[in-house]
């Protein structure tokens, strides 16, 4: 899988991982050209498109292109606008602190203590019935490169009081893969 990370964001994240310090811009029909050719003999080509805020552009052109050279793709948003696919995989990451837009996708996580968020309060604003997610994630907040020991143990209360939700964590950073 390759990532396409597209810059700016209007959610502005306090613990964003975002690197901000580099910067460039390409046209739709660049960023797939030069994506087709990180795949040189892979049958299955994936991007994982995100941001910053992937949904604060216009990503219509992106995925066209992509699709036209046989490129899946999944798109990581926060839901603060609402997407509407195509893509193969929609992913919202909600942060907290606006309306919840993108109501239906292939995943929700939530992270308990991000901008504030309760992952009790999210479930009153916003049931289970009333949104559309094959699967249902809470992680941990990581905070000074370190997981949130009170995140962890409220992301493990909630999981056992929701029993749809799963535990998801953020493992690459355990093991200190990007």
């Amino acid at each position: 899988m390759v990532f396409i990370r597209l810059a700016g964001c209007s959610v502005g994240c306090d613990e964003c991982d975002t690197d901000y310090s580099t910067a460039g811009s390409d046209t739709a029909e660049g960023i797939a050209e030069r994506t087709l050719a990180a795949f040189p003999r892979v049958r299955d080509k994936w991007v994982w498109v995100t941001g910053g805020e992937p949904c604060d552009h216009d990503l219509k052109p992106l995925l066209a292109e992509l699709s036209k050279r046989g490129i899946s793709t999944c798109i990581a948003t926060s839901g603060k606008h609402r997407h509407i696919p195509p893509c193969d995989w929609l992913s919202v990451s909600y942060h907290g602190g606006y309306p919840l837009k993108q109501a239906y996708g292939s995943e929700i996580k939530i992270i308990p203590g991000l901008n504030g968020l309760d992952p009790w309060q999210f479930i009153k604003d916003y049931p289970d019935d009333q949104t559309d997610f094959m699967y249902r994630y809470v992680q941990p907040l990581w905070v000074d490169g370190a997981e949130c020991e009170q995140s962890k143990q409220t992301c493990l209360d909630f999981v056992k009081d929701n029993p749809n939700w799963s535990l998801s964590r953020q493992d690459h950073k355990f093991w200190g893969i990007a």
